[in-house]
């Protein structure tokens, strides 16, 4: 996605001179309310199907989002009015105060479209075709296997330079053999390999091993709606059953850092949560609350393929769960076949299953919303709080005038969160990428997730 398709503004890496900087959009100005918002489009640039980029895409785009029942329409909720102004003017009315720069920076539903591809349907895009005004474009597509990409001739940021024409993404569930490939040299750039490897990666000829920080943190999503699991006694005793030190010290290599709940401690408003501590005497306790002192049931615990991290975030956790009775059952399952087994009957899915989560924008509205919002599509927690979910709504009201009181509101929330148990809270995720030292122009924001920008590479 990353590759074929555009945001209007640009969020920088931590420690960049602006925080957004101008994408297809170049200039951007807003009423004192931010209830207004005005901005100026680049021109001259086309999608891939050679549709024009104008402000009438970027308002059918909006409405196509805002109005759909996607897991990110979200996103454009403040927008209430759209008013094209000119080809490449176009101007926001908010029903509620929201800074659309960084809305309009978001990795997920803020890439623009072109509208003509929008009215073709899901399907359309399923069968391997982008629609974007990226500087590649898919050629090729077989599922579960490889996407090939080719580059744009008609991109608007032009082809100087020594840069790459073709992209191919293999899907490699094993992270052994991925490691072979970028050691070997088969691969230039991948993640996600065994922590406990990086340090030889580190000293390995023609790799450069890069940790950056992220917005995004790793839990492990408590199902509220599976026996016992659905008494709050029996989730509080896990999460102080979770030997947090122990991951961080040898599944992650020291990299990451504790957590304080959903809100990643790298993003604004995370602080005011205090960092989990295992106690196994609490738990037992809790356990003895919830007529459960000897524990006597078992855990379906779920992990998604492809990161081996997931798996051994249950295996770690095994010694202590059974100190206190509790069996942890592993099932490594694909990450849609879990969704679908959840969703068609949350008491019969998992008990736990591991999650990591990397922001739609960088707001601590997403991770709270996203995840545990009644009825939100990677609420896998089957959570619902009527006050939480006032407060994170009130909460993202707030952000574009007084901030502080945002945080504030963010924080209580988030704290509900951890009273409830809804999830662990293992830690905040570093970004590991392994890379072919042979490559420049390497360059990662974290509010893109797990994107790097193939068109900025050069051998």
């Amino acid at each position: 996605m990353g590759q074929a398709y555009e945001t209007l503004t640009h969020y920088n890496p931590p420690g960049s001179d602006v925080e957004i900087s101008p994408e297809l959009a170049l200039s951007w100005e807003s009423s004192d309310d931010a209830m207004e918002w005005t901005f100026v489009l680049r021109q001259d640039v086309t999608f891939h199907d050679g549709e024009p980029f104008n402000a009438a895409a970027v308002k059918a785009l909006v409405e196509n989002v805002r109005d759909s029942d996607f897991a990110t329409s979200w996103v454009f909720g403040p927008i209430a009015e759209i008013e094209v102004v000119d080809d490449h003017t176009i101007k926001f009315t908010n029903e509620w105060p929201a800074k659309l720069d960084l809305i309009f920076s978001s990795a997920f539903g803020a890439w623009m479209v072109s509208p003509n591809a929008l009215e073709n349907g899901a399907d359309w895009f399923a069968e391997g075709r982008t629609a974007g005004t990226g500087p590649y474009q898919i050629t090729s597509r077989e599922t579960g296997a490889r996407i090939v990409m080719e580059r744009y001739e008609d991109y608007w940021g032009g082809w100087e330079g020594n840069k790459f024409d073709t992209v191919v993404f293999e899907y490699v569930a094993d992270p052994t053999v991925r490691e072979q490939m970028i050691r070997s040299g088969d691969a230039d750039l991948t993640r996600e390999l065994d922590f406990e490897n990086i340090a030889s990666l580190q000293e390995e000829d023609g790799v450069s091993v890069k940790i950056e920080p992220s917005y995004a943190n790793q839990f492990i999503m408590l199902n509220t709606a599976k026996a016992p699991l659905d008494n709050v006694l029996v989730r509080q005793a896990l999460a102080a059953s979770y030997p947090y030190e122990e991951v961080i010290a040898n599944l992650v290599g020291g990299l990451a850092t504790p957590a304080v709940g959903a809100i990643p401690q790298s993003m604004w408003g995370a602080a005011g949560a205090g960092f989990p501590a295992q106690d196994l005497d609490k738990a037992k306790e809790l356990l003895a609350e919830a007529g459960m002192p000897d524990g006597g049931f078992e855990i379906e615990y779920w992990a998604y393929e492809g990161d081996p991290t997931n798996e051994q975030l249950g295996e770690v956790w095994v010694p202590a769960l059974r100190e206190l009775g509790i069996d942890l059952n592993i099932t490594v399952i694909d990450f849609n076949a879990a969704m679908d087994a959840f969703w068609n009957d949350p008491e019969s899915a998992h008990h736990a299953v591991s999650l990591n989560w990397f922001p739609t924008y960088v707001t601590p509205f997403d991770p709270l919303f996203s995840p545990f919002a009644t009825d939100e599509y990677f609420n896998v927690a089957a959570y619902s709080n009527e006050e939480f979910e006032g407060l994170i709504f009130d909460a993202d009201a707030e952000t574009a005038l007084n901030e502080e009181a945002a945080i504030d509101l963010f924080q209580q929330a988030n704290q509900i969160l951890i009273d409830d148990a809804a999830a662990i809270f293992a830690y905040d995720m570093p970004m590991v990428w392994e890379i072919r030292s042979d490559l420049s122009g390497y360059y990662y924001s974290p509010a893109y997730g797990t994107v790097v920008q193939v068109y900025d590479l050069e051998r």
